[in-house]
């Protein structure tokens, strides 16, 4: 494959190479050693040519048409921001000889926004936090999204240069030594990227070529990837997956939103990545994880001859249990409240299932989960956007208390899927994670602020946070748990963070939560709101009744052991086989 931007050639030039059919002609200055480098155009629209006198951390522009300049779209960082000029870097990968990577089967994922996850908001910040979530269990970690934003902070989707590590987050030789320190600690590092729309301010590349194209996806334009002029750009975002993989040395991906990325090329763009992710993984010996978030159900994403994705996230047991346990009427939750919900979730992942209609799609939706295999869905009780997107930025624990929250943890963990969890929930974080930006655009500012307002019309009289003020991003800052606090303060989240490591530990060992259904066999029972989970080793009751239920009645001896329960206040003289409403418990069989 051939490298897209600014890189060092097979003969150890520093070359620079782009696709821009919009161009007459392109040049690239420097600004630190005053020369410009003309490039020559060849039929298919690319321009090329060898910068020599050029040297790395060199800051540039590209010249359009000898006049109009501005950054580049391939850049791989932005020093001064998305309106500055670009810097030269080479982020070449230092490979680890003794790192193959984690299954993806076996994944305990752990999500995590880079600027809220520590005071720091950096990599570095993040670095020291590697053993702690090493003795939490955690074997993946979800990077939110890395890609250069506008102003000092953002979710990460309103990217504009896919290939640039954001200087919010530190340099590329911070991204090395973490991916390095996370593979010591027996953890994989995987990047959220978007590749379905461009943020809506600082994108360069419609200056160059049609990298997108009129038909909508609900936040802005679709990338072109199959009309008019597109296998340049089809070139570049595949250079971009190479980028990631091969020079950062990054262990896979997690992709947003990959069902409004529409492609009528074969092969389809989406199965082009996961090929070129797997050749790259067969070439270093080690594992590439690449997950999709598509959210229409269909196995096609995780099927061999579909898009081939390791497995794709799922949100319809968080839907099902989280309209059990607190009933609400917005989004999809609308959609669900009913206790079979979760009992099919649990049963067969899918919810919309082609028989169900979605209201926020105005469509139904999806196919049976029957045929697809439990490992290739990731679930979760709550993740950036379950939270980010309630009105006030609420965690499950905060909206429901943590009874409730622990025992749809418990849910998770004992289904036969893939866990994840959202950064904070380990110890039942309560500061919300709310929406934030810092556009420059004082009419996009105000843009974003109506779309928040209309987004929570449901609820008379509501103005959610200001998404532009610093104060929305600090308050999403995790508080943790400091341990100079009283002794008094620290007790929940030290009970709830044991409370998960040793769910974590058990879905590890096989003994809850196994990912062949015939050893996770779901019984239910609606009168009372008893469910339970059956494996070799273990028995999981779920009550999402509101009375306490016996044990005994649900096929429990009383000579099993009771390994783990919800109810971290349990004593001794407690009966282990009395389980209180809204609360879980696992015995061994």
């Amino acid at each position: 494959m051939t490298n897209t931007g600014i890189h060092i050639n097979s003969a150890g030039e520093i070359s620079y190479r782009i696709f821009a059919p919009y161009a007459h002609s392109l040049a690239v200055k420097c600004l630190d050693n005053g020369k410009c480098y003309p490039l020559d155009r060849d039929d298919s629209g690319y321009f090329t040519g060898i910068l020599p006198d050029f040297r790395e951390g060199f800051r540039y522009l590209l010249v359009k048409n000898g006049s109009e300049t501005f950054p580049d779209p391939a850049s791989r960082y932005q020093p001064e921001g998305s309106h500055g000029p670009s810097q030269a870097i080479f982020p070449i990968r230092q490979p680890a000889s003794s790192w193959q990577g984690t299954d993806a089967a076996d994944a305990i994922i752990y999500e995590l926004h880079l600027g809220t996850f520590t005071p720091e908001g950096t990599l570095r910040g993040a670095l020291k936090k590697l053993p702690y979530l090493r003795d939490l269990g955690i074997n993946v970690i979800e990077l939110m999204p890395l890609s250069d934003y506008p102003g000092k902070r953002n979710w990460g989707y309103d990217g504009t240069y896919p290939f640039a590590l954001s200087r919010n987050y530190g340099s590329y030789d911070d991204l090395h030594d973490f991916i390095a320190k996370a593979h010591d600690n027996g953890i994989a590092v995987i990047l959220d990227v978007v590749f379905n729309h461009f943020g809506p301010e600082g994108n360069y590349s419609e200056k160059l070529a049609p990298f997108t194209k009129k038909a909508p996806t609900p936040w802005g334009a679709q990338i072109n990837f199959d009309d008019h002029s597109s296998s340049g750009i089809r070139s570049f975002f595949l250079d971009c997956v190479r980028h990631w993989l091969e020079d950062t040395g990054l262990d896979g991906f997690r992709m947003d939103a990959v069902s409004v990325i529409y492609d009528e090329t074969v092969p389809h763009i989406l199965r082009e990545i996961t090929d070129l992710a797997r050749s790259i993984g067969t070439a270093q010996n080690r594992k590439i994880i690449m997950i999709a978030e598509h959210l229409r159900n269909e196995s096609s994403v995780t099927a061999e001859n579909g898009y081939a994705y390791d497995a794709q996230w799922c949100d319809d047991l968080n839907y099902a249990v989280y309209s059990w346990l607190y009933p609400q009427s917005f989004r999809h939750y609308r959609d669900f409240g009913r206790f079979e919900d979760i009992v099919l979730a649990l049963k067969e992942g899918f919810c919309y299932n082609g028989t169900r209609y979605n209201s926020v799609f105005d469509n139904f939706m999806g196919v049976t989960g029957q045929n697809v295999p439990p490992e290739r869905l990731i679930m979760h009780i709550q993740d950036h956007d379950q939270v980010g997107n309630r009105p006030e930025g609420g965690r499950i624990v905060t909206v429901m208390g943590l009874k409730r929250a622990l025992l749809a943890a418990l849910t998770l963990f004992a289904s036969p899927y893939v866990p994840m969890l959202f950064m904070g929930e380990e110890y039942g974080e309560k500061s919300p994670f709310l929406f934030f930006e810092d556009f420059g655009d004082a009419g996009l500012i105000e843009a974003v602020k109506k779309g928040r307002r209309k987004e929570f019309s449901f609820i008379q009289g509501f103005e959610p946070e200001d998404p532009h003020q610093e104060s929305s991003f600090l308050k999403s800052k995790l508080k943790w748990y400091p341990e100079d606090s009283e002794p008094e303060i620290n007790v929940p989240a030290r009970k709830t963070l044991r409370f998960y490591q040793e769910l974590i530990r058990l879905k590890k060992s096989d003994i809850i939560g196994s990912h062949d259904r015939k050893k996770c066999q779901v019984a239910d029972y609606p009168k009372t709101g008893i469910i339970t989970i059956t494996g070799d080793r273990s028995i999981t009751l779920l009550n999402f009744g509101g009375g306490p239920a016996e044990a005994e009645d649900y096929g429990i001896s009383k000579q099993s052991r009771l390994i783990l329960t919800t109810d971290t206040e349990k004593t001794a003289q407690t009966d282990p086989f009395i389980i209180p409403g809204y609360a879980g418990a696992v015995y061994e069989i």
